[in-house]
């Protein structure tokens, strides 16, 4: 019976170090899911800047056109 109770409470252990362990996994995973939520967000705020700056360039040249024509 006491093999039986040591062979419990090392099986026991183990869970408790396995779910330690998952915890962990999943903390990091999370982590890195955030960090490359904004890397995402960043990279389209920067890919939207620069699309802003092209039509502002585009309408000005378009302004300078017209005015030339006139």
């Amino acid at each position: 019976m006491w093999g039986a109770i040591e062979q419990l409470e090392k099986v026991q252990a183990r869970l408790r170090k396995v779910e330690m362990e998952a915890d962990q996994f999943r903390v990091n995973g999370y982590s890195k899911i955030e960090h490359e939520k904004l890397n995402l967000i960043n990279s389209t705020y920067k890919i939207l800047e620069q699309l802003e700056n092209y039509k502002n360039k585009i309408i000005h040249f378009e302004q300078q056109r017209v005015i030339n024509q006139v």
